[in-house]
């Protein structure tokens, strides 16, 4: 008990000192300065449920979209396929793969992002021209990690974008770099992770900047026995075109088969509440099946979107 009031004591003030370092008013001068919005939505029904709090949690195949330095906790090769249907008629959908190779391991990913078609409008026919218009941001990525010690792992990932609408399109080359550090105070992990950093790009002679997040976390165990577990996480989001913010969630497993997960979002404008549940296939022989679900809340307005993902362990 006294090990989880600790742990419970610095997680809280991580989160305290992060609040206490911005001004956590939304800039509007920054809102739409980049592009590739598409990256930023979350990635796996786990993640997703969790409030997205998963850099310092990230230990899967999908680690590649969260932290890539959590790929090196994989030790058999995995498969996951996400699917989200997305606000406004649009979805996304994503798959990754990781396969440890002696000391390392490598991950293979991709992201598709299409929204519903719509009719062209023009200064001279705002009515619609009876075109046709489709619009869609598409990615494939390549990783490596490696657990360095039994404390200090770190990742690094190449990506190949490209956004497409109508006849026009670019492409560019973005990279992820992340560490995950574990304390060795109980089962307390520290993260952090750099993810889209690249050039400018542009678009019809536009100039936007790359939706660069950095992340910082801190997650811990509050619990584990045969029967129950319990994980607490947290972490601060600094993107480059709004202002801070905090993500925060928790995890409940019975049995190691049946997961309940519940997250916030703390001074993010749109999303906020979100929960989520997750099942685990008891493997037969090497090959195991998990699936996850979550619901994430954007209030009255937009609703809430549905993410689910099957991963599968050969």
């Amino acid at each position: 008990m006294k090990k989880i009031i600790i742990s419970l004591f610095i997680i809280l003030l991580i989160s305290q000192i992060a609040l206490a370092q911005f001004d956590w008013g939304f800039d509007f001068t920054k809102a739409g300065s980049a592009g590739l919005q598409f990256l930023k939505i979350g990635v796996g029904g786990r993640e997703s449920a969790m409030g997205e709090a998963f850099t310092s949690l990230s230990d899967d195949v999908n680690a590649v979209f969260w932290n890539v330095a959590g790929l090196g906790f994989v030790t058999e090769p995995q498969v996951s396929f996400s699917h989200t249907q997305w606000l406004v008629e649009s979805s996304h959908d994503a798959f990754a793969v990781a396969l440890p190779v002696k000391s390392f391991v490598f991950g293979l990913s991709g992201i598709g992002f299409r929204i519903k078609e719509f009719e062209e409008t023009t200064v001279l026919e705002p009515n619609g021209t009876g075109k046709m218009i489709g619009a869609g941001d598409y990615l494939i990525g390549l990783s490596v990690a490696r657990r360095f010690t039994d404390k200090l792992t770190i990742g690094l990932q190449i990506k190949y974008v490209q956004e497409v609408l109508a006849e026009q399109s670019f492409d560019n080359m973005l990279f992820d770099i992340g560490t995950i550090y574990h304390t060795g105070f109980h089962d307390l992990k520290l993260a952090f992770s750099l993810q889209h950093f690249g050039p400018d790009m542009v678009l019809a002679d536009q100039q936007f900047r790359t939706p660069l997040l950095f992340r910082v976390g801190a997650s811990d165990k509050l619990f584990e026995n045969e029967i129950h577990r319990m994980l607490i996480s947290v972490e601060l989001v600094h993107p480059t075109d709004a202002n801070e913010w905090i993500n925060a969630g928790v995890e409940y497993c019975f049995m190691n088969i049946l997961a309940l997960r519940g997250g916030y979002q703390i001074n993010d404008m749109e999303q906020k509440l979100t929960t989520g549940f997750g099942l685990q296939v008891p493997k037969i022989g090497r090959f195991g099946t998990t699936f996850d679900y979550a619901y994430v809340s954007f209030g009255e307005i937009f609703g809430a979107t549905h993410r689910f993902t099957i991963g599968f362990t050969f």
